[in-house]
């Protein structure tokens, strides 16, 4: 398939998979329309044409023109500038690599990780929070990511892709909406009655029990194996962690048990504090999971591919 429907492809599942009203996601579509429209000059050159129909500013082609013919993929969670070198000198001992898939986001995408962030709060409506709320507890989160990468070198793998010749794309947020609402789902209509029950759910998945074997599986963060797990909420995907805050919120709400990928150690201690229970999946684990459902997406409807997997990814096909 062509580079550019691989990427048409993507974004429709994300779309697909996003648990917000597609309502929500169509005005987001129509505000960078209007945007575009009133930017002039400079702004008006620079703008990011990508947001008139994509609506994850995470998931870009980076490098290549679109109209490149893809059958062989290299695809990790983390690709940058060591495994573009590293395909390249695998091309050149003959091995065909038509396309870099990186997961996280490099470049420009990496610039713009802060504007998907509004996605969680949408989420957390969906437990009783109200919109005033949810947006303000985010809002200073956001500032704070954006603070973060803006210093960043994101260039840096583009370059590489463009020296070397090798189309590259990163496909962030609509990998994350796959998992996300695929455990969310699973979680919803299995109603595990113990955190050990929770736990076990994971445990069954092809790409959490591959992670075990990398002493990388699922496990207990907060709570004890045989503690009630209550409302599961599974916090996967809105560009990175949220603000800590948020813990004492949807604790309120009634969830009784967090899946996430990862938790740093200021939000681990707030939720300690407001007694939820806590299940790390595992971060690559589920960036594969993800991956792979995106994967089983664009395969369906653009035909197969041929696959390199690196950086963490293992192909899992359902």
């Amino acid at each position: 398939m062509k580079l550019e429907r691989l990427y048409e492809l993507a974004i429709e599942k994300g779309i697909r998979e996003d648990q917000r009203p597609k309502k929500e996601i169509e005005e987001a579509l129509k505000e960078a329309k209007k945007a575009y429209r009133k930017a002039k000059g400079a702004d008006k050159a620079a703008f990011d044409k990508d947001s008139l129909f994509n609506p994850y500013a995470d998931t870009r082609i980076l490098f290549g023109s679109g109209k490149e013919e893809i059958k062989t993929v290299m695809v990790g969670i983390d690709m940058e500038a060591a495994e573009l070198v590293l395909a390249d000198r695998l091309r050149e001992k003959g091995e065909k690599i038509d396309l870099v898939i990186s997961h996280h986001p490099e470049g420009r995408a990496l610039a713009q990780l802060h504007k998907v962030m509004g996605i969680q709060p949408r989420l957390w409506e969906k437990y009783g929070i109200s919109r005033k709320v949810a947006d303000g507890l985010m809002q200073e989160r956001v500032e704070e990511v954006s603070r973060g990468v803006s210093p960043a070198n994101h260039t840096r793998p583009e370059d590489a892709a463009r020296l070397l010749k090798i189309p590259f794309m990163c496909t962030h947020t609509v990998a994350d909406n796959c998992v996300a609402n695929y455990l969310q789902k699973l979680f919803d209509a299995k109603k595990p009655k113990t955190m050990e029950n929770a736990l076990n759910l994971l445990k069954k998945i092809p790409e959490f029990r591959n992670a075990m074997k990398n002493n990388a599986g699922p496990y207990i963060l907060i709570g004890k194996a045989g503690d009630p797990a209550g409302k599961v909420f599974v916090d996967m995907t809105g560009g990175t962690s949220g603000p800590d805050r948020m813990f004492g919120r949807i604790s309120q709400a009634g969830v009784g048990t967090i899946i996430g990928m990862h938790c740093k150690e200021t939000g681990y201690k707030m939720a300690k504090a407001e007694f939820m229970n806590y299940i790390i999946a595992g971060h690559i684990a589920s960036d594969t999971l993800g991956m792979n459902l995106l994967f089983d997406h664009i395969e369906k409807k653009g035909g197969k591919l041929n696959f390199i997997e690196c950086s963490g990814f293992r192909r899992v096909r359902r």
